[in-house]
């Protein structure tokens, strides 16, 4: 991806131009994105189904509930953003805006040998005050069901084997946002999340869908949210061929249901309050929190300086057909 990234590490041989970019990253306060900085980094977790282990799955916990065979090697998916949720202290002044885009497809270490690598991308324009209650906008305004960008149709993933990255970028509203994302201004018609899809794209386009994002550098007011590519087994079948049945290859993996995206700093803080998601408010709350108290807003909140995102996510096994075109 050709968004800008900064590293910390200034010893490295850079270009004037890097330089200069690097040092005005930093006096913007952008995070550092290095792939070695998981703490910085967005990260996705399954929420447990239980309540007698931990809130949050790391992806190598995970068991794939789909089984994957011949007959059904390959993934459909569908993603919806039931809630994201912004921290305290990123700073919400009334003119920001985000853009967060997520893509998705097949991984390169995939069984399937009949489908090129194409990648499901999808951006979404995220109006992080609300102008109509004069404030910060609430987790669960911000939503988005991600299967109407596509045009209703599941991503694709040949072979069961995915590969996700996720970014946010903050910024100011540039004139030409709202054009951009079609956003509803008025009445009961008001939204605060609006999204554009791209199905099956190559890298190639991927690269035009970039500049969408590199047109925000002018514009950004002091934070980046991105991950690293994460390798994600979506069945059982995709997780034993990856690691081939070793047992020290812990293979990332995802089943249907809930998953929280947020930064790896903040896995230890979610699991040890043993949350809870109330869909009513689109909030994490942790399990020692009385009802009283949480009708009531008198309660600490250890995730008031958290960001992140809930996700919905429905799969299902199917033998995608190579020869099949799309009209």
């Amino acid at each position: 991806m050709s968004t800008p990234v900064f590293s910390n590490d200034m010893s490295k041989p850079m270009s004037h131009e890097d330089m200069l970019r690097q040092l005005e990253f930093a006096a913007l306060g952008l995070e550092s994105t290095e792939d070695d900085d998981l703490g910085n980094q967005f990260i996705i977790f399954q929420l447990n189904n239980t309540e007698t282990e931990s809130t949050l799955l790391e992806t190598s916990q995970v068991d794939p509930k789909i089984e994957g065979s011949d007959a059904e090697p390959d993934i459909q998916l569908n993603m919806e953003m039931i809630a994201f949720h912004i921290g305290q202290n990123e700073g919400i002044p009334d003119d920001t805006r985000a853009t967060m885009r997520l893509v998705i497809g097949k991984d390169e270490n995939s069984r399937d040998k009949y489908f090129d690598t194409a990648f499901w991308t999808v951006a979404a324009g995220l109006q992080l005050y609300n102008q109509a209650t004069g404030k910060a906008a609430e987790s669960k305004d911000l939503k988005a069901d991600f299967t109407k960008a596509f045009g209703k149709r599941p991503i694709e993933i040949p072979g069961g084997l995915a590969r996700m990255t996720f970014e946010v970028i903050k910024h100011r509203e540039p004139a030409w946002w709202q054009r951009v994302f079609g956003f509803l201004q008025s009445g009961t018609g008001r939204t605060l999340t609006s999204v554009i899809g791209f199905p099956a794209i190559t890298n190639t386009a991927i690269g035009l869908v970039d500049e969408l994002l590199n047109k925000l550098n002018e514009d950004m007011t002091g934070v980046l949210f991105k991950s690293r590519p994460l390798t994600l087994a979506l069945s059982k079948q995709a997780k034993n061929d990856f690691s081939g049945g070793n047992p020290r290859i812990k293979v990332g993996c995802l089943s249907p249901g809930f998953c929280v995206i947020a930064r790896g700093r903040d896995y230890g803080l979610l699991n040890t309050a043993d949350a809870y998601f109330y869909t009513a408010y689109g909030k994490l709350v942790p399990s020692s929190v009385s009802m009283e108290d949480l009708l009531a807003g008198k309660y600490n909140d250890p995730f008031a300086n958290c960001t992140y995102a809930v996700f919905k996510i429905g799969m299902r096994g199917t033998k995608l057909n190579p020869d099949f075109q799309y009209s």
